[in-house]
C-alpha cells in the first residue's frame, strides 16, 4: 500500500511538471473555485446530474460561473454513460491577462466514466467530448460593445483521472475521512483555435469528509495550467477549491 500510495503522489509530479513548463508571457496567480453538485437517481439506471461552479482569481475576482445539467445512463454498476449534457458559463475579463470581451458560453457534451479499485484506492476515468458555442462582440464606430451570436464553435476533449483513498475505514461510507487526488488534461480544435496540444491541465490535492452516503465535502490545493486559444499566453493558477455533493434517491422505497 504505501508502495501504491508512493507511485501515485509520484505520477501527479510528473503530471504537474509536464504542463507548467516556464513560457513567454506566463502569467502567475492565486485561486478560489467552489462546487456544488448533485446526483439525483431518477430510475435504477437513470440520473439526473445538476452542478454550479463559482470560480475566482486574485482574492474572489470573478473568473467563470457556470450551471451543468445532464442525463446519466447507468450501463453497468462501474460505467455511466452521459449521451447529452448541457452547460451555460458566463466568462469575465479577469486576471492579469484580461481578455478583450467577457464572452459567454453555451456548450453541450457527452462523456463516459469508469470507476474500478486496487485495494482501498478508488479509481475513476472520466471521458468528455464537449461541443462548444461561444459568444462574440466587437466595438462599433462609435466604441460601443455590441454582443453577437454564439457563432464561434469549438471542440474540446477532456479526460480525468480521480483517486480516493479512505483513511479511517476500509471504503468510502458514512463518516469516512478521504484523500483525493485527480488530474485533468483538455485539448481543443475548432477555426478560431491555433494551439492544438493540450491547452489546460488542473490537478488538485486535498482531502474530503463523507457524512452519510448521500453527502460529502472536498477541499484542497488546486492548480490549473490554461494556456488561451493563440499559443501566446498563458495562466499558472493555484489556489483553493472546495467541493460539496449532495445526492439525492428517488427511488428509495419507503417502509411503513
Amino acid at each position: 500500500m504505501i508502495k501504491l500510495r508512493l507511485a501515485i503522489i509520484a505520477t501527479f509530479f510528473v503530471l504537474n511538471s509536464a504542463f507548467s513548463q516556464s513560457a513567454e508571457n506566463t502569467v502567475n496567480q492565486s485561486l478560489e473555485w467552489f462546487s456544488v453538485n448533485s446526483t439525483m437517481k431518477v430510475h435504477p439506471r437513470v440520473n439526473i446530474y445538476g452542478e454550479v461552479n463559482l470560480r475566482f482569481v486574485r482574492g474572489f475576482e470573478a473568473q467563470q460561473h457556470q450551471v451543468r445539467t445532464a442525463v446519466e445512463f447507468v450501463v453497468l454498476k462501474n460505467l455511466t454513460v452521459t449521451p447529452i449534457g448541457y452547460v451555460y458559463t458566463w466568462n469575465y475579463t479577469y486576471g492579469k491577462q484580461p481578455a478583450a470581451f467577457a464572452n459567454d458560453e453555451h456548450r453541450i457534451y457527452q462523456q463516459v466514466v469508469f470507476r474500478h479499485a486496487a485495494g482501498r484506492v478508488n479509481f475513476q476515468h472520466r471521458a468528455r467530448l464537449e461541443e462548444r458555442f461561444i459568444q462574440a462582440h466587437h466595438l462599433s464606430s462609435e466604441g460601443v460593445t455590441i454582443g453577437d451570436e454564439y457563432n464561434d464553435k469549438r471542440e474540446r476533449f477532456r479526460y480525468r483521472l480521480l483517486m480516493t483513498i479512505p483513511l479511517n475505514h476500509e471504503k468510502i461510507e458514512a463518516n469516512t475521512v478521504f484523500l483525493a487526488m485527480s488530474d485533468e488534461i483538455f485539448a481543443s480544435w475548432g477555426k478560431n483555435v491555433t494551439y492544438h496540444s493540450p491547452d489546460q491541465n488542473r490537478v488538485f490535492v486535498g482531502a474530503g469528509y463523507q457524512f452519510t452516503k448521500l453527502a460529502s465535502v472536498q477541499a484542497g490545493a488546486m492548480y490549473q495550467m490554461l494556456k488561451k486559444a493563440n499559443g501566446l499566453l498563458q495562466e499558472n493558477n493555484v489556489g483553493a477549491m472546495v467541493q460539496f455533493t449532495y445526492n439525492l434517491d428517488f427511488t428509495h422505497e419507503v417502509k411503513n
